[in-house]
């Protein structure tokens, strides 16, 4: 994308829609497990509150019927007074009455009250010891009734089938006791309660102080409590028992209730889950609107110091290449950049001083030429000459020529190397041989001005190599020497192999280069003793000729000087495919 405004917005719209998204999915699947998880817990407890109910239920049953049992007593004995006369069970057979004394019957009552109670006993069937009333409970299907003596009840639903029954489950001292447990009878699921009840006798004696002391007084046995003894039975075990696959009855309306209950829980879950889902959703949408409205104005904000980079790079002219910025005050993402741009525009600045500095100097090599070539025509014009005089100045014009031509040759080629047009052409070179050739050319000039030049091979020294340009360098760095070298002096060429590199050194006896010369000793034009005038084809082209042939030939260049001492000049060169022929 071509903005980067967009981009940024873009960019930031779809992390924005990936994290709301993904915090919505997160916060939607957690609510959706602790929904499922409480779910499962309220099933649990009205399944739980289901079963009680039911046990609750079969339990009150049980309660009903142990309200209308009695022992038959014998004929003449009619002391026996059955508890459901004074309504104290069902008061005491509740888990709050468990420790309390459950009064199963009277025994001693004459007289008024046992007229009251005998009554009572109506509407009742005998059974052995055990009289049952005829009657069913809503819930319980199958009943039996056991006592401690071996009397025994089953209703007829049960058949031939009993109901198991073990007294020892109750082993506890509590006279009023029940369990629930789960059974089967004839492969059919039963949920089934035992019921224990103890009873006790009491009897009524005459109060002593009745008969004796009047009012105010009393005996300590006034009255006595004591167990039933036989034929008595003094603790009854009551089971009722239900089929817990019968979809019918209570229990089918029990059960309607409980799935009716699950079914309006499930629901209820689905429609919080639709809710959350639906805010989520709309929660999403508001926050993806809002950050849309205010991303615009926050990235117009954000680029705010590319803008200021921008304006400050467009004041930045041919005439003035400073950068009218602090980058101190830029944001710190920006201040490498701001760096680099500087050091660029202070490259370029140097490069366009170069190349202004290169024009006066170019004007100036080609004047003096140019001068020297337009006077010897003017003098040769001026009168009629001897043809060896008209010689004598073709000469001279010859001469002032071939500087120019030397110099444009060397600008040529500079450009060529800027350009990156000027190619290699290698092939194998052994660089001992290619400097004692070149050492050969230029010994008359040395010998001309008395110096002395020394070749020094520390065995073969094979590269592959561009061998025009390895000499144009090896020619230059000479010339350089005998050039700026004292009178009677020496030169000192040594060529040899060394970690992997070929290396040729160039030591001359001269007048040195000060350390502030040598930082522009390869810049064109340069001279480093700018007194001298140019002397042949010598105008400060030479080093930055050689300085680039090493560049394009993948090795490097270095000087060490000394002021009134001498230069040597280090030239590294890899050898790309020793002993190949190209």
């Amino acid at each position: 994308m071509k903005s980067i405004r967009l981009s940024l917005v873009l960019y930031f719209l779809v992390l924005l829609a990936g994290a709301l998204g993904a915090v919505s999915v997160l916060a939607y699947r957690t609510a959706e497990q602790s929904l499922q998880e409480k779910q499962k817990s309220v099933s649990t407890l009205l399944r739980t509150k289901h079963e009680a109910k039911l046990d609750e239920l079969l339990l009150q049953e049980a309660r009903t019927l142990a309200n209308f049992v009695k022992v038959q007593t014998a004929p003449h004995d009619r002391r026996f007074i059955p508890l459901q006369s004074l309504g104290l069970l069902p008061a005491l057979a509740t888990p709050a009455a468990v420790g309390a004394i459950p009064l199963w019957g009277l025994q001693g009552c004459e007289g008024p009250l046992r007229d009251f109670f005998l009554p009572r006993m109506i509407h009742t069937r005998t059974i052995g010891n055990i009289m049952l009333p005829d009657q069913e409970g809503q819930l319980t299907q199958f009943v039996q009734v056991n006592g401690d003596r071996g009397a025994e009840w089953r209703s007829s639903s049960l058949g031939r089938h009993a109901l198991p029954f073990d007294p020892r489950e109750f082993s506890g001292g509590l006279l009023v006791d029940w369990k629930f447990d789960n059974g089967e009878l004839a492969g059919k699921p039963l949920r089934r309660v035992t019921l224990k009840v103890s009873r006790f006798r009491i009897d009524f004696r005459s109060p002593s102080w009745m008969k004796k002391g009047g009012p105010g007084r009393r005996s300590d046995s006034a009255l006595r409590v004591s167990f039933a003894p036989p034929p008595f039975p003094s603790t009854l075990f009551i089971q009722g028992a239900y089929d817990t696959s019968r979809p019918d009855g209570v229990l089918g309306r029990l059960q309607e209730e409980y799935d009716h209950d699950l079914a309006r829980l499930e629901q209820s879950a689905q429609e919080n889950l639709q809710t959350l889902g639906k805010n989520l959703l709309a929660v999403s949408m508001l926050t993806f609107a809002a950050t849309l409205l205010g991303i615009f104005s926050l990235v117009r904000l954000g680029l705010l110091p590319l803008r200021r980079l921008s304006d400050a790079v467009s004041q930045v002219s041919a005439k003035d290449f400073r950068l009218p910025l602090d980058g101190a005050r830029m944001p710190y993402e920006l201040r490498p950049i701001v760096e680099r741009l500087q050091q660029t525009l202070g490259l370029l600045g140097r490069a366009f001083a170069r190349e202004k500095q290169a024009a006066a100097d170019i004007s100036h090599e080609l004047r003096t030429p140019l001068a020297a070539l337009l006077t010897t025509l003017d003098v040769a014009l001026r009168k009629p000459r001897q043809p060896e005089e008209y010689r004598e100045l073709m000469e001279e014009c010859r001469s002032s020529g071939q500087h120019m031509y030397g110099l444009v040759e060397r600008l040529l080629t500079l450009a060529r190397l800027d350009a990156g047009v000027d190619h290699l052409r290698p092939r194998e070179v052994d660089l001992g041989q290619l400097a004692e050739q070149c050492a050969l050319l230029v010994r008359p000039l040395a010998e001309a001005r008395g110096l002395s030049i020394r070749l020094h091979r520390n065995g073969p020294a094979c590269l592959t190599a561009d061998p025009d340009k390895l000499r144009e360098v090896v020619t230059n760095l000479l010339h350089n020497a005998i050039e700026y070298n004292r009178p009677d002096g020496s030169i000192d060429v040594a060529v040899e192999r060394q970690n992997g590199d070929v290396r040729v050194e160039v030591r001359d006896t001269g007048i040195g280069i000060s350390p502030e010369a040598r930082q522009h000793l390869f810049e064109r034009f340069y001279r480093a003793d700018p007194s001298r005038a140019a002397d042949g084809l010598h105008a400060g082209l030479g080093l930055a000729i050689v300085k680039g042939y090493v560049d394009l030939m993948g090795g490097a260049i270095d000087v060490e000087s000394t002021e009134g001492q001498g230069s040597t000049f280090r030239v590294r060169l890899p050898v790309r495919a020793e002993g190949a022929r190209v």
